[in-house]
């Protein structure tokens, strides 16, 4: 009867314990789920709530950018040139796949200034063999064409500083990533008024591939635009926030073989 009494004693202190462990983890997932909350609370104060995706890319944008749509309106004749491509200068982007624009309260009496965000991708140059050169030096090639179009001298991406994000200094949900940055930017001229182009350049580590996928945000943005620091506040935050979805294109389905319309519809898709 004691024997009994003491291992009824014995597991009440272990179905205690067991209960305690239980409750401790409980309350840490509990504690990290309010964090992350907090976390996505922060991203909608800034962002897009939801990531634009393109050929192989996800990304929420600044909440003042609206996408610049790449399709004709019904009816109307296709366009020659991309109607995403720059208008603050005389360039064309390789590889753009998104293109945004927004309006900005200026510092003064200067009114309001239009600013941009273009996404360019080495996606289609990853499908050849023969492109791979050019496909490994892609976003030294976005910021020639544009210093170029600027007339500034053009940087070499090598030398830029890196940028990592999210920064040391806060709790990270995301993988880190890190850019060469071009900041405060290349200065530029639109419309009479100061511009600077700034350039993040991303390079995705992958020991798998040969050629990895490159992919450059570009910022047109007015030199005084009122509230600049919430504005630098929200890229940092999209910075986090760029997916790589995809390495590069699919092989070429055979023909007659397995794939064909299935096979593009796959690897098709994306928001512009």
């Amino acid at each position: 009867m004691i024997a009994a009494s003491r291992f009824a004693a014995i597991g009440l202190v272990v179905l205690a314990m067991c209960a305690g462990c239980g409750r401790q983890t409980y309350l840490e997932r509990l504690d990290e789920t309010k964090r992350y909350f907090a976390y996505e609370d922060r991203l909608n104060q800034y962002l897009t709530r939801v990531a634009w995706a393109g050929k192989n890319f996800e990304l929420r944008v600044p909440k003042q950018f609206q996408p610049i749509t790449s399709k004709a309106k019904e009816g109307e004749a296709s366009q020659e040139r991309d109607p995403r491509q720059p208008v603050f200068a005389e360039v064309e982007l390789p590889g753009l796949q998104g293109a945004w624009q927004a309006n900005f309260p200026l510092t003064g009496e200067e009114g309001k200034g239009d600013a941009w965000l273009y996404l360019c991708s080495n996606y289609d140059l990853l499908a050849k063999k023969s492109d791979e050169a050019r496909a490994s030096t892609f976003n030294g090639e976005v910021m020639q064409r544009i210093a170029t179009a600027v007339g500034q001298p053009v940087p070499q991406i090598g030398k830029l500083p890196l940028y990592e994000v999210p920064p040391k200094t806060e709790e990270a949900f995301v993988d880190k990533r890190k850019y060469h940055v071009l900041s405060p930017g290349l200065p530029a001229l639109h419309n009479d008024k100061p511009y600077r182009v700034r350039i993040f350049t991303y390079k995705k580590d992958n020991k798998q591939e040969k050629i990895s996928a490159q992919i450059s945000l570009i910022y047109v943005l007015p030199d005084n635009i009122v509230q600049a620091s919430v504005l630098d506040r929200a890229i940092d935050m999209s910075l986090e926030t760029l997916t790589v979805t995809r390495d590069k294109p699919p092989a070429a389905a055979a023909k007659g073989g397995k794939g064909g319309k299935a096979a593009k519809e796959k690897s098709g898709g994306g928001a512009f």
